[in-house]
Parts: C-alpha cells; structure tokens; sequence
C-alpha cells in the first residue's frame, strides 16, 4: 500500500499524521526541508515508529569528503530508513565500506525515465525520487518498468532550480546594500508570479510559485500501487489539513468505497495548480530554423 511521506519543515509537523518523514542532514542537504545533526536524528528516531529518510543530497566537494565518509557512517549506525543522494561519492563510500543503509537517488530534474532509474538500481540504489516536472502517465510508465520504489512529489512547492553560487549574496553586493532576510522573491511580470529565493550554505535555491496539488490524482497512484507520495510543506499554513485530506482518499480506497465528488470538494480548498501531472513537455522548433528544401 502507498505510503505518505512528508518533507516537514520544522521539528512540531513530526507529529502528524503519515507514514515517514524525509528530514536533511545540516550542511548537507539540498531539500528545502527541514534539517538536523546526528544527534537530533538520534533524538527522533528514539520517539517515533514512523520511518525516517535522510537527505544528503547536495553536490560533494572534495574537501568534503572525508566528513561526508564520517558522517555516512554514523547514519550506518542508526536505524534510519534510507538515504537520499545526489551526488556519486555517496554511493561509491557505501560500496566501499560495505555499509547495509538503503538508497534512494534524488536528482529531481534527471529521474524522468526508468532506463536510468533501473542503471541505478542495478548499483543497489533502491529508490528514487521521481522528477515532478514529468506527468503521471509517465510516472505510471516508470512503475510498470522498474523494480525500483518510487517516491512521486503530489503536494507542495518543489525546487525548480539550484546553483552553488551564492546569487543573493553577489546581487545585494552589487547594489550595495544588505541582504536582511532568508527569503526573497522572484517577481517574474509576464507570468505575475513570485518564485521565493533563498541561500544556504549549499548556494542559492529557486522554488516553483505555485502550490503543486495532486489529490485528485492520488487514486490513480493508489489504483498503480506506486510506493510513496510526497508532501512537501514549505510555505503551507494548512498542512494538517492537506494530510488529512490525502488520509481520507487513502482510506476511501481501502475501503472501496471511492467518492470522487467529495474528492473533489476537498481538493478545490487545497489549490487548483496541477503544475506538469496532466501536461506533457513539447518541444517545438521554429520555422525560420527549419531548413526547408
């Protein structure tokens, strides 16, 4: 059965009412949510069942290396259910020492086809977090192909872009003036959106405008018997309330008792943005670059 696993952004939504939790590793994570060191993690795990993913997903310089090896080790020591990854160093350090923690690659702009999500998991990668920048009749091609478990984005802001420059920090120099927040807005005046900004130590990190919903979709996930659906809740007020409702649907399906018309309802209080779960990525060429004969 399809499992909810949240991207909670602060230590009190550890409470609520899901399957798992992925929470960053500090420093070295490059999720926007919420990020602790081995002994906050150590902490958790004492007082939840609830299974726990660890993300390390930034890129990996190599003065890091030999902390990232320390730490990848520790991680090996608890009883956590997974790692998120990027970067390669992490799966060659798991292979080399022999560690037994499961892995789950997320590069969210490249796993968008199951050739090379099953290339990784033939290098015992398990898991892979699906781009949401794919539709879900992609996403449904991928399961009926790979072995793989899917973690599918369906509620929330994901990242859409990320740099290890530190663009905030060199714009605000520029125009001499001080950076006095975390975020800043993107103000993009053709769309009228404003894509929120942040730094951390990892650079900067670009966040999709809009709210991502996908529980009018959560039955086809269920009905594909697709592993996990992720709630991210960076900048939602009503979390509660958006896992209940993923709660109810869940149910509706074990139980048989499916009510799209409440459904419905319940999806329209939570936002209307599908965002690429029904739209289809076409690329088109112009004519003047044709060369025509």
């Amino acid at each position: 059965m399809n499992k909810i696993c949240l991207m909670p952004k602060n230590i009190s939504e550890l409470n609520l009412d899901v399957d798992s939790f992925i929470i960053g590793y500090k420093n070295f994570n490059s999720l926007n949510t919420l990020e602790l060191d081995i002994n906050e993690i150590k902490e958790i795990l004492k007082n939840t069942n609830k299974e726990i993913y660890i993300s390390l997903n930034k890129v990996i310089h190599d003065t890091e290396i030999e902390e990232l090896e320390s730490i990848l080790k520790k991680l090996n020591s608890i009883e956590i259910s997974g790692i998120l990854f990027d970067d390669l160093s992490i799966l060659q350090i798991v292979k080399e020492n022999n560690f037994s923690m499961k892995l789950i690659w997320s590069n969210i702009h490249q796993t968008t086809n199951y050739n090379t999500i099953n290339s990784y998991y033939n290098y015992n990668v398990s898991g892979v977090v699906t781009s949401p920048e794919i539709t879900l009749n992609e996403i449904i091609e991928i399961k009926n192909n790979t072995k793989s478990k899917l973690f599918v984005p369906l509620y929330g802001m994901f990242e859409i872009f990320s740099s290890n420059r530190f663009l905030l920090s060199s714009y605000f120099t520029y125009i001499n003036e001080k950076k006095e927040n975390n975020t800043y807005f993107i103000n993009n005046k053709i769309l009228y959106k404003n894509y929120p900004i942040y730094e951390d130590r990892n650079g900067t990190h670009i966040i999709n405008s809009n709210i991502m919903n996908g529980l009018d979709e959560y039955v086809n996930i269920l009905e594909n018997d697709i592993d996990y659906i992720i709630i991210n809740s960076y900048m939602i007020d009503n979390i509660k309330e958006v896992i209940d409702s993923f709660n109810k649907v869940r149910k509706m399906y074990i139980d048989n008792n499916i009510d799209y018309e409440k459904i419905k309802d319940m999806s329209t209080k939570l936002g209307s943005e599908k965002e690429f779960l029904n739209k289809m990525t076409i690329y088109k060429i112009k004519s003047s670059d044709v060369n025509e004969k």
